[in-house]
């Protein structure tokens, strides 16, 4: 009977690390995502000239669509240096602790922000 009530402590401590695989995998696989859309409206950017409103709002669209978060909490800022576009996209990742409330850590606490602050060469003259 001590065993049991030892291992009924113990096992969710322990499977809190066999979660934290699962949420290291998606947060991983999250920022891919951001990556692989952020290179894709760059080019979209380069062919153009400019980061325009267009790319800009379908950017932060198709990332709200694809990560489940508010449109607006995805940041995209872009601007001009000559024939240097400068962009930095801000989207937050959520769920990164597993177990949080077991570990006492609040919901709004359990996030970052991915941040994606670069720039390319305009293409078009």
């Amino acid at each position: 009977m001590k065993q049991f009530i030892v291992l009924a402590a113990v096992l969710p401590i322990l499977m809190i690390f066999v979660m934290q695989a699962v949420c290291d995998q998606r947060g991983s696989f999250q920022t891919s995502i951001v990556q692989d859309m952020v290179y894709a409206a760059k080019e979209e950017a380069k062919l153009e000239g400019s980061f325009t409103p267009y790319i800009q709002e379908k950017l932060r669209r198709n990332l709200s669509k694809a990560l489940g978060v508010p449109q607006g909490e995805v940041l995209v800022a872009c601007w001009e240096d000559g024939d240097i576009l400068h962009y930095r996209v801000e989207v937050p990742i959520k769920g990164v602790v597993a177990g949080n409330k077991l570990l006492g850590i609040k919901d709004e606490e359990n996030q970052y922000s991915y941040v994606i602050d670069s720039y390319t060469v305009s293409k078009a003259n």
